[in-house]
């Protein structure tokens, strides 16, 4: 057993190692696509975090502007 796990590993291993040209090329467009995709990344990303900053920043704030809606009874009206 240990001999075919060695062999199987040094296998592997070798195919890893092999390298081949690669006949490939890539035009303009690719990269193009590419920078499109790293713009649209960073516009997610900062949508999402815009709006779990607003969470946060409502979390820390030091008084709640309305009470009922964070479970708390209203103050009676003064006379």
């Amino acid at each position: 057993m240990k001999r075919l796990t060695s062999f199987v590993l040094l296998s592997v291993a070798a195919l890893l190692i092999a390298t081949r040209d690669a006949h490939a090329y890539l035009d303009p467009g690719t990269g193009s696509m590419l920078l499109q995709g790293l713009i649209a990344g960073i516009a997610a990303a900062s949508v999402v975090l815009g709006g779990y900053w607003s969470k946060v920043k409502a979390f820390f704030s030091s008084a709640p502007k309305d009470r009922k809606a964070h479970g708390r009874p209203a103050d009676p009206p003064e006379q």
